[in-house]
């Protein structure tokens, strides 16, 4: 009986697995990029309204089983146009496409694949509510050329880069008024921004336009599911992966000052075990655009992948870009002056104060250094057709830091009449020092110290950072999924500083005068001997000498942050929706070694702040052109470490805590075959902000100095358009604009401190901010972007961008009076770049490609940012109606490159 039951059970089963496979057919097609007509591989192919999909394989090509019946399926590739086809399909019947051609496109990037990396968070076009712009691949690797990978993004509504005047990697991005500390930098999900104070150093990421493959700017709150949200925006960086195709790329790049960089890529593809990987290796160096802003360094990249089935995926990367360059930093008008004839000539806007020679070489006083090697693990598995889990590992360890001057005396600063520092002479006046070593038990030696001497120290920044980000996504029916995940992340940060040149001496003595806990190691102070190069290598040959000759300051924290996130999404062919929200907690601890003798006081009380964000938005696909979008949310941010620890001790700032965001946004889209639009407005309202700002505030001509202000409201409003419009087959046009509206919305508190930890003035001071501009970003800008190709594999392209209500920097000098004259407002500007590329199809699918690029093209002089808000007075010298007083930073003027590259 149980054998006749099993038989029967068999025949229904296989029965109906027959009729499920004769009610369905199969679509089989290859997908290529329209220009190159190369194969696209992992693009993906979606049954519309479902996630019932696939994705191309090595060569293009896919293969789709779809029930008996018409289709309308969407295809999707990174940073090219969304392509929609209707399809009809009989059962057993086989249905070959004929090839299909995407676009590449600048406004619109779609899925990345069509499950899995659940971590990466893609905004899709009229589907997902937020304001989003995208760099596609073809113009990362065109325009990017010798500039900082920021600059790619300057053609985005609401976007300001200043490029802080030549110094390589030292640029900064505002978005809608926000700073790069409130912008949420992710790299394939992993977030980057500093966990001490949010900052992002670019210098640490100049490898990043040759592994990116796209960069999606999410404007606003952002779709990121993480648990930590943006203010500004979300920049999302895609970078290359292992499941490519075999081949490889080569590249020669030479441009302005010197600058010159090799690259070479290789990639293995997957082979029939699921096994691939890809290798990057690149070295740069330049000059620099500024007097002595000379640098150099290299950027290595590797990703391994394994797909051991359908269901799982495994890569493995690693990636850094050890690097150093000189500085330069905000100076007076007047200083730029060198004639003193009350004109800046081109060639003076490049003044640079920092450097001199030393030993017949171009040296600095002030030098960056560092190697942040970044590697990550990710997994991903499909658990089912509707069931898919996305994990990555990611781990970090950061060596560097920045050099200085340390000590005083008339060694300190001598200059010669061009103005650049006279390091020889300060080293023969250091030889002169009438101090001997006998009294440091040290015969016969010359011995500095503090008033009698002057070294180059290293501030040095060294830190380990491990984090973890899962999400698990489930589909209940073809409409309606949720996600559900976690975040986590542990930091530890180490700042010292070393001895990094003693000019001629035979050692420097220094007694850390403000350190009980120095002092209490070394009773009557020490003597300094050893000398440690600044180099981003400098911790592999030496790390434990460096570690037990710790100069000044010895402070270290301790920073830890768990969070959950989760997420319901509805979706059809005319309707999206979603809810989210998150919680974190973050637990802060400082420890100082050099501040306290008091075991029991060097390390702070142990600090616990929670936060949360919601956020939800629709979008509603009114036809097949328009659609319109809203989205809004509330984020209650836990204060960076560095607000919560006052004077550089481990005083704890019992009055901060959380920061509250609003954001509302709203906005509409066109498509069509020739012209696509997108119009968005934005109103975010930010309270309780703390803002730790450095500078000169005692007029020392040192950046050492800090200012806390406490309680700081803003208001940002603003509208944002975006257009690309394919005017004919061969030309194409692009354009943005953005007004904003941008003002503080209240007084603030503010304690400011000097270098030695001792208040300036009062030490406590009130600002009267209501009403006054937001500094630092164009309030408003517009662009207009043309490219043309003349014949096959010829083309021009040209971009113009205009930046006026640009203001001021707040500065606490120019604020503490009602009668204040408000934010200083810099002069207006508009810059023209120009390119023209070469394709020329070799046999076997190789490209040979010749590019330059000319920005700046008619060398505008412009201020980017002032670090004062100095109006003018009758008497006092103008540039272009600017007080020459103020510390500014001036824009680089006509800058090119030119490269050759083979991909093969």
């Amino acid at each position: 009986m149980k054998t006749h039951l099993l038989k029967f059970a068999f025949l229904v089963v296989f029965g109906l697995s027959s009729l499920v496979a004769l009610s369905q057919g199969t679509i089989k097609g290859k997908i290529v990029d329209s220009e190159t007509n190369e194969s696209l591989i992992g693009a993906s192919i979606v049954k519309s309204g479902t996630t019932t999909g696939t994705v191309t394989g090595m060569n293009g090509e896919f293969s789709l089983n779809l029930e008996a019946g018409s289709h309308a399926l969407q295809i999707s590739y990174v940073g090219y146009n969304t392509q929609k086809l209707n399809v009809s399909v009989s059962e057993g019947q086989t249905i070959t496409l004929k090839t299909i051609m995407l676009e590449t496109s600048s406004i619109a990037i779609n899925e990345l694949v069509v499950v899995g990396n659940g971590v990466i968070d893609i905004a899709k076009d009229r589907e997902t509510p937020v304001a989003v712009s995208t760099i596609k691949l073809t113009e990362l690797q065109t325009k990017s050329g010798n500039q900082e990978f920021p600059e790619i993004m300057k053609n985005t509504p609401s976007v300001y880069v200043a490029s802080q005047a030549g110094g390589y990697g030292d640029s900064r991005i505002n978005i809608r008024g926000f700073s790069q500390e409130n912008l949420a930098v992710l790299f394939n999900g992993q977030p980057v921004n500093g966990m001490e104070d949010g900052k992002v150093y670019w210098s640490n990421w100049q490898g990043l336009t040759e592994i990116a493959n796209a960069v999606q700017i999410q404007r606003g709150l952002g779709s990121s599911k993480l648990a930590i949200s943006s203010v500004g925006a979300t920049i999302n960086v895609v970078t290359k992966a292992t499941d490519l195709k075999e081949g490889g790329r080569a590249s020669i790049l030479m441009g302005n000052d010197a600058y010159t960089k090799y690259t070479a890529s290789y990639s293995t593809g997957l082979n029939d075990k699921g096994w691939g990987m890809s290798i990057l290796l690149s070295h740069w160096q330049g000059d620099g655009y500024n007097d002595g802003n000379k640098g150099q360094g290299q950027t290595y990249f590797i990703s391994v992948g394994y797909k051991p089935s359908k269901k799982h995926s495994f890569n493995f990367s690693a990636t850094g870009a050890p690097q150093w360059h000189y500085q330069n930093f905000t100076k007076t008008l007047s200083s730029y002056d060198r004639n003193g004839d009350g004109k800046i000539s081109n060639k003076e806007q490049r003044f640079n104060n920092n450097w001199g020679y030393y030993k017949g070489e171009v040296y600095s006083m002030r030098e960056n250094f560092y190697h942040k090697p970044v590697a990550n693990l990710n997994w991903d598995w499909t658990i089912n057709n509707r069931t898919s889990l996305s994990t990555v590992l990611y781990a970090s360890v950061g060596q560097g830091g920045g050099t200085g001057p340390y000590g005083s005396g008339r060694s300190y600063d001598i200059s010669d009449n061009n103005g650049q520092i006279d390091f020889d002479q300060i080293e023969a006046n250091n030889k002169a020092i009438d101090s001997s070593g006998e009294d440091f038990n040290i015969p016969g030696k010359t011995i500095g110290k503090y008033g009698t001497g002057a070294i180059r120290r290293a501030s040095m920044n060294m830190h380990r950072w491990l984090g973890a980000v899962t999400n698990f996504n489930h589909e209940i029916n073809e409409n309606l999924s949720y996600n559900v995940g976690a975040d986590f992340r542990t930091y530890y940060g180490e700042h010292f500083r070393v001895v990094d040149n003693l000019w001629g001496l035979d050692g420097y003595w220094d007694d850390n005068y403000n350190g009980a806990g120095f002092q209490e190691i070394f009773p009557g102070g020490r003597v300094y001997t050893q000398q440690h190069e600044a180099s981003p290598y400098m911790f592999w040959t030496n790390r434990n000498d460096i570690l037990d000759d710790k100069l000044d300051y010895h402070n270290n924290e301790r920073i830890s942050y768990s969070g959950v996130f989760g997420q319901l999404e509805y979706k059809n062919e005319v309707v999206s929706a979603f809810i989210q929200g998150a919680l974190s907690t973050q637990s802060y601890q400082r420890f100082d070694y050099h501040s306290y003798s008091d075991p029991n006081d060097q390390i702070s009380k142990k600090l616990h702040h929670e936060g949360f964000n919601i956020k939800a938005g629709g979008n509603y696909n009114i036809n097949e052109q328009h659609n319109v979008f809203f989205n809004t949310g509330y984020y209650s941010r836990q204060p960076f470490f560095d607000d919560l620890f006052l004077n550089y001790l481990n005083d704890v700032n019992e009055d901060v805590g959380n920061e509250g965001i609003l954001g509302l946004e709203a906005g509409y889209g066109f498509r069509s075959r020739s012209l696509d639009v997108d119009v968005n407005a934005y109103y975010t309202k930010w309270s309780d902000r703390q803002i730790r700002q450095t500078g000169d505030f005692d007029g020392d001509n040192e950046r050492d100095d800090v200012a806390l202000f406490e309680n700081v409201a803003e208001k940002h409003i603003g509208l944002e358009i975006e257009l690309e419009a394919r005017a004919t087959n061969n030309l194409t046009l692009r354009g943005f604009a953005s007004i904003g509206d941008w003002e503080y919305a209240g007084d603030v508190n503010a304690n400011i401190w000097d270098e030695n930890r001792n208040p300036i003035g009062s030490g406590s001071s009130t600002l009267f901010l209501d009403g006054v501009k937001v500094g630092d970003a164009a309030q408003t800008s517009f662009g207009i972007l043309a490219d043309y190709k003349i014949a096959k594999g010829l083309s021009v392209d040209a971009d113009y961008r205009n930046y006026s209500n640009l203001y001021a920097s707040i500065d606490p000098e120019s604020f503490d009076t009602k009668d204040h004259e408000g934010s200083l407002e810099l002069p207006s500007f508009g810059l023209l770049d120009a390119g023209a590329s070469y394709r020329w199809y070799m046999k076997n699918n190789s490209v040979l490609k010749f590019r330059i690029n000319v920005n700046n093209v008619l060398d505008k002089q412009f201020i980017t940012q002032s670090d004062t808000n100095i109006h003018p007075t009758s008497g006092d010298a103008e540039w272009e109606g600017v007080n020459m007083k103020n510390k500014v930073y001036f824009g680089n003027g006509t800058t090119w490159n030119a490269s050759v590259s083979l991909s093969f």
